[in-house]
């Protein structure tokens, strides 16, 4: 496809935080692709893209950041960094104010994977829909979550695109990296509110397995709670997580009930390119990139004999663990590669001229 035409246009993106040193971490090696969704992968094809991450520093930087989810406050920096783009990306949360700004400056503006839990609050749905309305793109990672989003603001559908996560391969070695351990080891990972940790440190406190869970200590159940055969790192280097996997025997991911966004989708897709065969909870969202029980396996909500029992089960069933791995490995490969995601955005992005 020619997209000669949307590749010549200036690009911005704006992140939820500062954005730009991860650039020279990928470069190096010391981090994966997936790290600037969208970006990094139109960087390397020669598109025009800059970052902006003006609006984290400064002296009112703090201040932005905690009024961010009541207010939009732009800063002058990131006002001159929008000027001469054609084009705003907001990998970050719906802002009508941004969006009113970038019309005001006669941008157009595409949010990236932005879609989360619908408002409670009656006005701010109101205003959510209002921004969807207002975008030139809203771009996504499930054809589910397009779908329920469409119905639930009664908007058309053709105003979202869904495309495919796309993972580093080059990063990760992708084959397998298991080494037997005793007593088997059990990975989690994930810092979103959608995770459910409780479920999983009660599932395992009785098990003879060895839990590492790498999260932010509030999303965890109080510290009286876990057992002494679970372990919390609150953040670790790419080195330390390698050496992790390649001691684990299974990484769980546990979700909350009525999950409609991809919760949980960039720590699957990093354990299985690490060779570790994987359970989650049930979404919708997960089963679109991997089938129960050839894939992966899955638990319902909330359901602690089962996440016990399917644990048990893929400690003790190699053949299970390796069929699982192996499948869900090469879905990957041919599927979900960041090469295959930038192809869809290239793709995207053209229909915006």
């Amino acid at each position: 496809m020619d997209t000669s035409n949307a590749k010549n246009r200036k690009y911005v993106f704006l992140y939820p935080d500062i954005a730009t040193p991860t650039i020279a971490e990928i470069e190096a090696g010391r981090a994966p692709r997936e790290r600037l969704t969208g970006f990094y992968q139109l960087l390397r094809r020669g598109w025009d893209v800059n970052i902006s991450d003006k609006r984290w520093q400064g002296k009112f930087a703090s201040i932005r950041k905690k009024l961010k989810r009541f207010v939009f406050i732009p800063s002058f920096g990131m006002v001159r960094d929008c000027l001469p783009a054609d084009v705003i990306v907001v990998k970050d949360d719906f802002s009508l104010g941004l969006t009113l700004l970038a019309k005001l400056l006669g941008k157009k503006i595409v949010y990236l994977d932005s879609m989360f839990k619908f408002p409670k609050n009656r006005i701010r749905d109101w205003l959510v829909k209002l921004n969807l309305l207002l975008a030139n793109q809203v771009i996504c990672f499930s054809q589910s979550q397009a779908d329920l989003w469409a119905s639930h603001y009664s908007i058309s559908r053709a105003r979202f695109h869904a495309l495919s996560y796309g993972m580093d391969l080059d990063f990760y070695s992708t084959g397998k990296m298991r080494q037997k351990a005793s007593p088997p080891q059990v990975l989690s990972i994930g810092r979103d509110v959608g995770r459910d940790f409780s479920v999983l440190t009660r599932a395992v406190a009785d098990l003879n397995v060895s839990l590492n869970l790498i999260t932010l200590p509030y999303l965890l159940p109080a510290q009286s709670d876990l057992s002494a055969n679970t372990h919390v790192h609150e953040r670790v280097s790419y080195d330390t997580l390698m050496s992790l996997y390649s001691q684990a025997s299974i990484a769980v991911v546990p979700l909350k009930s009525e999950l409609s966004y991809p919760s949980g989708i960039r720590a699957v897709m990093e354990a299985v390119l690490l060779g570790v065969p994987v359970i989650s909870t049930y979404t919708p969202v997960l089963e679109e990139y991997f089938s129960p029980d050839e894939e992966m396996l899955y638990i319902p909500p909330g359901d602690v004999d089962r996440m016990r029992s399917e644990i048990e089960r893929l400690a003790k069933d190699d053949a299970l663990a390796e069929r699982l791995s192996t499948a869900a490995l090469e879905k990957i490969r041919s599927r979900f590669s960041v090469d295959i995601y930038g192809d869809q955005l290239e793709e995207v992005l053209e229909k915006l001229f």
